[in-house]
């Protein structure tokens, strides 16, 4: 299901992104004002909207990554001390 919804989430991004632009176009703004936020706004809405549909995919992989995390210490604290060799002459 996590893999189902990152695909979602760029159709999602796309879907916001529109209507950011058309939002941030219909407002009466100046022209400098309107060309910095209309780049940037709209960026941001697409990333909000994306965002619901990412968290599931990287919690996955978290807590993937911390199972192996957890295995890998495990079996270190497992396996027996090596004791350092002395130089004996």
């Amino acid at each position: 299901m996590p893999t189902i919804l990152l695909l979602l989430s760029f159709p999602a991004g796309i879907l916001g992104y529109a209507l950011g632009v058309r939002v941030m176009q219909s407002l009466p703004l100046g022209d400098d004002t309107r060309g910095f936020l209309v780049l940037f706004v709209p960026l941001f809405v697409a990333g909000l909207v994306m965002l619901p549909f990412l968290i599931p995919f990287f919690d996955r992989k978290a807590k993937q990554d911390l199972a192996e995390y957890a295995r890998i210490r495990e079996a270190a604290s497992d396996a027996p001390a090596e004791a350092p060799e002395t130089d004996q002459e």
